[in-house]
């Protein structure tokens, strides 16, 4: 029995169940009996009330008619899914009128409300041969109304429910409408209050509502006949009976009727719950030989110990273990109590508790109806012990609470919240964008059989609580943060002022809750409302921060937590989030932020944690060589924590379907210079103050020498081996080490490219467009503890095209500025008139930073126009080394990027950084000039006047736009220093 069987119980589609619903109901009565039912127009509204204190989710219509031939007329013209008449009919009698309606819709409910069962006594004879089909007694109140609508429902709804959702039923049996009028309400309430608070928490108030389809039908017979036929028809999904003893049987009343059903219940089903109840309290003895309960109907607390009965033996109460004599051994009032329990329970009390049902029963009160009816139709008598049924249900049990959370939203709700579960989430507000791309990764590996295809890999996602947009926005108002945080200019100030202001109380509650279980490190992340969208995305621009999450003290960990949660909500504010929610069209006034609580991938390793590799997936590979296709996607991989790749630091790249083509890696010596050199751990010692240190302010940059001693290199590294510099897959030879993941990319044991190929195809064939995962794996060769591959992120990825497409071979020689055969976007652009470019002659990359500071002045100073950026080496890296470090805001006018590779320093562009993600959501055409048909025209652009020059910044502005082509299918780019007419040419040609 597995997870993913089990799990099957959790997917039933409500809206399958409770097809046949009333919705409009006409009331056939006379104006006087109409108006005591309606108590000056109050009918609906307690129907209404009465629906709700039963947390249903509709209340119908009711409609009135004062004749027989009034009602008749209102059937021609409207659809009723029930009729109601009085007794009293000023045109006909409710029998005459009962045919009437049949005559015309045979299938249409009929049901008599009578004040006072003793008017029925006279009518007797005639009831059983007229139209009617049940009589019901007004009590004073709307329960009753209540019950006549679910008794039409659960009747026509039974056997199709049964079959798509394995519902379970309770049959009554009882001929006296007085009294079916009495104890249905009750039993009705009782389910439907014992179905809601048992119902899973992973449901939230929609699916909770949908989810009380699932309650046991309540079904009433009033002859033996009808009994029998239901019990039958009900088969294993029947939950019990309650019975009368005397009622109808072979077309006569049988005063033991009650005894002759129990003892054909008893043939075919020992351990069917059974009450049965009497005016004549005598009839005890003969209940006890049948093993039936009985109740005495004339009791003062017989409705109470009716709702006794049917909470202890449905299932709706705490497990009670009793041995066979009634002696209590053990309670469990949950899923995880029981399965605590059942080893400790002694033999006799699972035997006795199987052989009753009970199990099965308890379970499918709780919505477990797969695994109830597999327990169901097991009995002692499958196993050679009762030590093997009691592993059986431990099994059983523990696989029950596994799918309950397995791949699901769990909403945390005051009182506590499932431990097992992989997702929970606080408050009612949004998820955010982030948050919702983790909860489709985990429907995806749960839906789509992953694990089954990969079957030595623990494919997952990490833990994550969501705190959700509607925390942010009583936040935000209950401190009044608003207006400063739109006016500020300091985002250090600001976040001193938000590190000032209150959490809610329940927040506060929960993450006190929630970090007493959460142990592990964790990461505070931003899920903002425009994060991850495919247009324009603010990717990477809030905060994210890391947390060693190790201190002794709850408290003190919650104090952390707390922290960055509000500095998460500050990064919204920050200066280069307003410049790029400006630029996106976007309003940030209309932006909310929801904070994932994320448990950090990794392990410890001394005073670091951190996995064996990160790593971002794309399904389209922007620089494809060789015989790679740009469909294909392209991954990078980096040892160590993902924050490598996300700043452009020196990761490996690679296309799934071919991974052993690396291009960075074409030579030792491009391994030497384009390898990782570092990696980034999260320190478990330090717990620096958040506002001073930032983002990094918990994390270490180490060598791979590092890695070397903690025994992870050795997975992913091989070594340029001295002397003769040959490349081994072997850390056991001298040389630089260099970080290709040979060995993972060439196992059949760990199949990394083609997993990666798997959870891509998958999440584009979901999502429809284009998408980036990121993931994070802690490798392991022992096959006692599988490697762990985790799931970060599943977003779409960012549009790349301009609105025309173009033919860039009809441009001419003379006129291009710059020509590159790996340029991303399509289309074309016509209004840019301004170029801040680097001279790469000379140029310094230990000043690098300082020319970032310059070329935010220039942006600054231009107004607003856009511009073309163009200069060496990476443009955004985080390692100065590699290129010029600018932020976001610094360049935030450049429609334009172009990327000029140095001699001897070709550039190996870091396409899963977050600036890039940023290039490709704001559209931003972005040109690599690296190989021999790559054209950049220096010696005019140095010729052009200068608006402005700092040291080897130039700004140049022309008189008349460049033109910017760029053709998406192939990849190729010109800047031409004119527009071309290629409309007017086209146009000349046709005529």
């Amino acid at each position: 029995m597995t997870g993913s069987e089990a799990s099957t119980s959790h997917q039933w589609n409500y809206h399958d169940l409770m097809l046949h619903r009333v919705h409009e109901i006409l009331l056939v009565a006379s104006p006087y009996d109409a108006y005591i039912l309606e108590e000056d127009g109050r009918l609906s509204e307690q129907i209404l009330t009465e629906y709700l204190g039963m947390n249903l989710s509709y209340a119908p219509r009711v409609w009135r008619a004062s004749t027989a031939g009034e009602a008749m007329k209102m059937l021609k013209e409207r659809n009723f899914d029930l009729i109601i008449t009085m007794l009293r009919i000023s045109d006909t009698d409710p029998m005459t009128f009962g045919k009437r309606v049949k005559k015309d819709r045979p299938e249409l409910p009929v049901v008599l409300l009578v004040f006072d069962a003793t008017e029925l006594k006279r009518m007797r004879n005639l009831l059983r041969e007229s139209a009617i089909d049940k009589v019901f007694v007004w009590s004073g109140d709307a329960n009753v109304l209540t019950v006549i609508i679910k008794y039409v429902e659960d009747r026509k709804n039974v056997e199709r429910d049964m079959e798509t959702g394995d519902i379970r039923a309770i049959v009554v049996v009882e001929d006296s409408p007085r009294f079916y009028s009495i104890i249905l309400p009750r039993i009705y309430r009782q389910v439907v209050h014992h179905t809601t608070r048992l119902m899973d928490d992973s449901l939230n108030d929609t699916h909770r509502i949908l989810g009380l389809r699932t309650r046991p039908k309540i079904l009433l017979a009033s002859t033996y006949e009808e009994a029998v036929e239901m019990i039958e028809m009900c088969g294993h999904n029947l939950l019990g009976v309650i019975s009368d003893i005397r009622f109808p049987k072979s077309g006569a009343l049988d005063v033991s009727a009650g005894f002759k059903l129990g003892r054909w219940i008893r043939n075919r089903e020992n351990a069917m719950p059974l009450l049965l109840q009497s005016t004549k309290p005598a009839g005890e003895k003969k209940a006890k030989r049948l093993d039936a309960h009985f109740l005495y109907k004339e009791s003062p607390t017989f409705l109470q110990d009716m709702s006794d009965f049917i909470e202890e033996n449905f299932g709706f109460g705490d497990f009670v273990f009793r041995l066979p004599n009634g002696k209590v051994v053990a309670i469990a009032p949950t899923l995880k109590e029981l399965e605590n329990v059942l080893p400790d329970v002694p033999a006799k009390s699972i035997a006795y508790h199987a052989g009753s049902n009970h199990f099965s029963n308890w379970l499918a009160a709780r919505g477990e109806f797969w695994i109830a009816s597999r327990v169901r139709m097991v009995s002692l008598l499958d196993f050679d012990s009762v030590d093997d049924l009691r592993h059986y249900l431990i099994e059983a049990v523990g696989t029950t609470r596994e799918a309950r959370v397995h791949g699901r939203v769990i909403q945390y709700r005051d009182g506590g919240f499932n431990r097992n579960a992989d997702f929970i989430r606080f408050g009612r507000g949004s998820l955010g964008g982030k948050a919702r791309g983790l909860a489709f990764a985990q429907s995806l590996i749960k839906t789509d059989g992953l694990r089954k295809k990969f079957p030595g890999i623990n494919i997952a996602i990490p833990k994550i609580a969501v705190i959700g947009t509607d925390q942010f926005e009583i936040f935000m108002e209950e401190n009044q943060l608003w207006g400063p945080a739109l006016k500020s200019k300091s985002s250090k100030r600001l976040a001193k002022k938000f590190l000032l202001a209150p959490l809610t109380d329940a927040l506060m509650k929960f993450l006190r809750e929630y970090l007493k279980e959460m142990k592990s490190p964790v990461a505070i992340r931003s899920s903002g409302l425009y994060e991850d969208m495919q247009y324009q995305s603010l990717a990477g621009l809030y905060a994210t921060y890391m947390l060693p999450n190790s201190d002794r003290s709850v408290k003190t960990r919650v104090a952390q937590v707390a922290d960055a949660i509000r500095l998460v909500y500050a990064s919204m504010f920050t200066l280069e989030v307003k410049l790029a929610t400006a630029s996106s069209g976007h309003r940030l006034e209309d932006e909310r932020m929801a904070v994932i609580i994320q448990e950090i991938v990794g392990k410890r390793y001394g005073s670091r944690f951190y996995p064996t590799f990160s790593g971002v997936a794309q399904s389209i590979n922007y620089y494809p060589v060789s015989y790679m296709e740009r469909e294909e996607g392209a991954t990078y991989l980096a040892l160590g924590l993902g924050r490598t790749i996300a700043e452009g630091g020196r990761s490996l790249r690679i296309s799934p379907k071919y991974p052993r083509l690396a291009p960075q890696f074409y030579s030792p010596e491009a391994m030497l210079e384009n390898s990782q050199r570092n990696f980034y751990a999260l320190s478990l010692s330090s717990n620096h103050d958040l506002l001073n240190f930032g983002e990094e302010g918990n994390l270490v940059q180490e060598p791979l020498s590092v890695a070397e001693e903690d025994g992870i290199l050795r997975h992913i590294a091989s070594v340029v081996a001295a002397p003769d510099g040959i490349v081994r897959d072997s850390l056991n030879y001298d040389g630089p080490r260099v970080v290709t993941f040979s060995r993972l990319l060439k196992s059949k044991q760990f199949p990394l490219a083609k997993l990666i190929e798997e959870v891509m195809r998958l999440s584009q064939e979901a999502m429809g467009c284009a998408v980036e995962a990121e993931f994070a794996c802690n490798f392991s060769d022992d096959p006692d503890d599988p490697s762990k591959f985790s799931l970060l992120q599943i977003r779409p990825m960012p549009s790349d095209t301009f609105d025309r497409s173009i033919n860039v071979k009809a441009c001419l020689e003379g006129d291009v500025v710059c020509s590159s055969q790996f340029a991303l976007g399509n289309g074309y652009m016509s209004d840019i008139k301004d170029v801040i470019m680097v001279d790469p002659v000379g140029f310094d990359f230990s000043a690098s930073a300082k020319v970032a500071q310059e070329i935010g002045r220039m942006n600054r100073q231009m107004g607003n126009v856009k511009s073309i950026l163009i200069g060496p080496g990476r443009w955004g890296s985080a390692d100065p080394w590699l290129g010029i470090p600018v932020k976001w805001n610094q360049i935030s006018k450049a429609r334009v990027i172009v990327e000029v590779g140095l001699k001897g320093k070709p550039i190996d562009p870091s396409f899963g950084s977050h600036f890039f993600q940023n290039v490709t959501s704001f559209r931003i055409g972005y040109f690599t000039v690296n190989g021999r048909e790559d054209i950049l025209d220096w010696d005019w652009l140095k010729s052009q006047r200068t608006q402005k020059k700092s040291g080897q910044v130039s700004w140049i502005r022309f008189s008349e736009p460049l033109a910017v082509y760029i053709e998406g299918q192939s990849g190729n780019g010109l800047i031409l220093r004119r527009l071309l007419k290629f409309r007017e040419k086209e146009d000349s040609a046709k005529s």
